[in-house]
């Protein structure tokens, strides 16, 4: 099965760190790192023509805008705050498409803006949610810390920078600290994202039916001219609905989102992941071919070679197999910190224990959390080091982090290290939040 806890991360970085598009743009959308190849403006006009789905007339739309705030930057070379609006127009479309090169370039527009920007001033609130977005938790404090210093700070920038605190604790694995401050941020201004941030805290402590209700509030809380968002929070209750292995309800929400804002690749692949939970193995096909070809994402590339090989078509997999690989390859050189959790799950499957291993220690090493932690034991025990998988995840067990997965995996290490009673304690754990859990980290077992 595709890697759906990353994919799960990555839309709440998307949400969590920058907030709904019916917020203000004071909360600017994360950003990422530096690429090979043509000038962004050249870039922009070689890219294919939308379509007329909800989809390809927003992506027309921030075409059109990246060109306006291209053309301002070079005309307004001196002025730091329109390289910060040409970040956030390359970051927005990035978060639209999962265009890795445009998070590259939102990355470059903030480095020209405190190139020109006096001594202390500068886009600090965008630049601490871009270290966010690559996991460099420590800049991104440092960030906040030189944003609340300032001698005139907002009590809307407070509150966003407080909120930012929240979610590095979370990704510290502070899990209580961080919907502490989740619930204060919530109380001083209420938006879809403050909602979305507990109502994660909720979820991944295993608190359903309460993160359920505040999934419903923050869906409320949008815009009916913000249909993209609305789609947002729809996949959203989909997957939670995909952690407790209810695929029905999950498959209901994506539609759903389907129909909020059409033609959206990553609504389709998450209709194609539950189509093969469900056998429906025709129709997924399709759907991971046209994104595939739409998007290029690697972990797409998986999930189809994944399906093909199922079907006997192992030559085509092979083909596809290869494909991902180059393009994480790519993504670790351009993006190393952002690219590990993501490329982590190719390599826990595919490649070497010794480079799987590599990339979870380098992950953990960033954001030591929940998820972080779960990779560098499945890691741990595919090098061969159940001992070490054990101890690592021991400390997560005590804490209110409550995962089918953290539980599955953990019925498996406790097994490769002779401990059959408390692997057996895990595994029901597992199975009473997804009865299919134990399934999901099947191939982690040694053989």
């Amino acid at each position: 099965m595709l890697d759906v806890a990353y994919r799960k991360l990555l839309l709440v970085a998307l949400m969590a760190v920058t907030g709904c598009a019916a917020e203000s743009d004071a909360e600017p959308i994360a950003s990422i790192g530096a690429p090979d190849g043509p000038a962004p403006a050249d870039v922009a006009m070689d890219r294919p023509e939308p379509d007329e789905s909800d989809y390809g007339r927003e992506l027309a739309r921030q075409h059109a805008s990246i060109s306006a705030h291209e053309t301002a930057a070079l005309r307004y070379s001196n002025d730091w705050a329109r390289e910060e609006r040409l970040s956030f127009a390359y970051a927005d479309r990035a978060k639209l498409t999962g265009d890795y090169d445009d998070y590259v370039r939102a990355q470059e527009a903030l480095e020209r803006a405190f190139g020109v920007a006096g001594e202390g001033v500068g886009p600090f609130m965008s630049r601490a949610y871009l270290n966010f977005t690559l996991h460099r938790l420590d800049r991104a404090e440092a960030d906040l810390d030189t944003v609340e210093g300032a001698a005139l700070v907002t009590a809307t920038t407070r509150n966003q920078a407080m909120a930012l605190r929240a979610d590095i604790a979370f990704h510290r694995g502070e899990f209580e600290e961080a919907e502490r401050l989740h619930r204060l941020s919530e109380r001083v201004q209420e938006t879809p994202a403050s909602a979305f941030r507990v109502a994660y805290d909720l979820w991944q402590t295993g608190r359903w039916q309460q993160a359920d209700n505040w999934l419903e509030t923050a869906a409320e809380r949008v815009l009916p001219s913000d249909p993209r968002t609305a789609a947002w929070m729809s996949l959203q209750r989909g997957l939670m609905d995909l952690d407790r292995g209810r695929y029905t309800d999950a498959l209901a929400h994506y539609q759903m989102a389907d129909e909020q804002f059409g033609g959206w690749w990553l609504v389709q692949e998450h209709i194609a992941e539950i189509q093969v939970c469900l056998g429906q193995l025709d129709d997924a096909e399709r759907r991971y071919r046209a994104v595939v070809e739409q998007t290029g994402n690697p972990e797409l590339m998986d999930a189809l070679a994944d399906l093909l090989e199922e079907r006997g078509e192992a030559a085509e997999a092979t083909v596809f197999r290869a494909r991902a690989l180059a393009t994480f390859e790519r993504q670790l050189e351009q993006l190393p910190e952002a690219a590990y959790g993501h490329a982590l799950e190719h390599f826990l499957a595919h490649g070497t224990p010794e480079r799987a291993l590599e990339l979870a220690e380098a992950n953990f090493a960033l954001r030591p959390g929940g998820e972080a932690t779960v990779r560098l034991s499945q890691a741990l025990l595919r090098s061969g080091r159940a001992s070490d998988a054990r101890e690592r995840l021991g400390p997560l067990l005590e804490t209110t982090y409550d995962t089918a997965e953290l539980h599955a995996t953990a019925a498996v290490v406790f097994r490769a290290a002779g401990d059959a009673v408390l692997a057996n304690d895990q595994e029901r754990l597992a199975e009473a939040i997804n009865p299919d859990a134990m399934d999901d980290v099947a191939d982690l077992a040694p053989e």
